[in-house]
């Protein structure tokens, strides 16, 4: 992908957080990301609120990686956020978590998920998973954004 397209991820477990970071290094992923704890810093980040108006330091992503069940605000929260945020809506929006049940997967389409990815079981396993991924969108024709909400 191209090093230029920033990746938001809302992650809320630190481990996870740095397995992730790993395998997408691994998988030839060399786009800029910056974490976020949980939706509430996601949109935050989204309308460049503090701490992140410095859109230098804090581009406004072109790809949403999310995990399902974090604090405060969930992944289906930032879902239903985006959807009332029409100008903000059209960031491609990607679960990546551990729930296989249909109801979340249900939910989180009907909200506008872009795609519904569960962890793999093992490092290798999820690396293998991301270099396909990110090797189908960087294929994919990506929509111009705003650089703010």
């Amino acid at each position: 992908m191209d090093e230029k397209f920033p990746i938001l991820i809302a992650e809320d477990d630190e481990n996870d957080a740095i397995i992730l970071e790993r395998a997408l290094r691994k998988a030839g992923v060399k786009n800029p990301f910056h974490f976020c704890r949980d939706g509430t810093e996601v949109v935050a980040y989204l309308c460049a609120e503090d701490p992140f108006q410095n859109r230098t330091k804090y581009p406004f992503p072109r790809m949403l990686l999310m995990d399902l069940k974090m604090p405060k605000m969930g992944g289906v929260e930032i879902l239903k956020w985006l959807y009332h945020h029409p100008e903000c809506n059209l960031i491609p929006k990607i679960v990546l978590t551990a729930s296989r049940q249909a109801s979340d997967v249900n939910e989180a389409y009907k909200w506008g998920a872009n795609s519904y990815l569960v962890k793999p079981g093992g490092y290798e396993s999820l690396t293998q998973m991301l270099k396909l991924f990110f090797d189908y969108w960087e294929m994919c024709e990506k929509p111009r954004l705003p650089t703010k909400c």
